[in-house]
């Protein structure tokens, strides 16, 4: 008896019950990375926007938001939002938006306690000990605490 040509349908079904295995013992891992990439843009992003406050002290003597407000800039916000418009143009950063991270930016411009503090959050969490948020505060004597 004579075989033709290409494969039969128990050798395709092997293949995709390899593949399948395969991508269930992979989407854990998947996950774990993507939750570190994530970990690893807001502790980049905690490190460029308190950069940019040094730089906003220096030129103005106060901190941003000089009104003492917070500033909340969530991740399903327009890009054409006004508090994030506001930022970029006055600490010269691009806050990126629909990466999963929230942002809340608060100043104490108060004589004698200036103080800036951002905390970077998200739903899920973002390192390995679990916590679902980073937290930076810049003192005026330029000082910085990392929680």
């Amino acid at each position: 008896m004579k075989r033709g040509k290409g494969f039969t349908l128990v050798e395709l079904m092997v293949v995709l019950a390899i593949i399948g295995i395969m991508s269930v013992t992979a989407m854990p891992l998947y996950h774990t990375y993507q939750q570190r990439a994530y970990g690893s843009e807001a502790a980049l992003m905690l490190k460029r926007i308190l950069d940019a406050q040094v730089m906003y002290f220096l030129e103005h003597n106060t901190f941003y938001p000089d009104d003492g407000s917070t500033i909340e800039i969530y991740h399903n916000d327009a890009p054409s939002k006004p508090e994030i418009i506001a930022v970029e143009e006055n600490l010269n950063i691009l806050i990126p938006v629909r990466h999963f991270l929230d942002y809340y930016l608060s100043a104490d411009n108060t004589p004698g306690s200036e103080f800036f503090t951002l905390t970077i959050s998200a739903d899920f969490p973002l390192f390995k000990d679990g916590r679902p948020d980073i937290i930076g505060t810049l003192y005026k004597d330029g000082s910085i605490e990392i929680l």
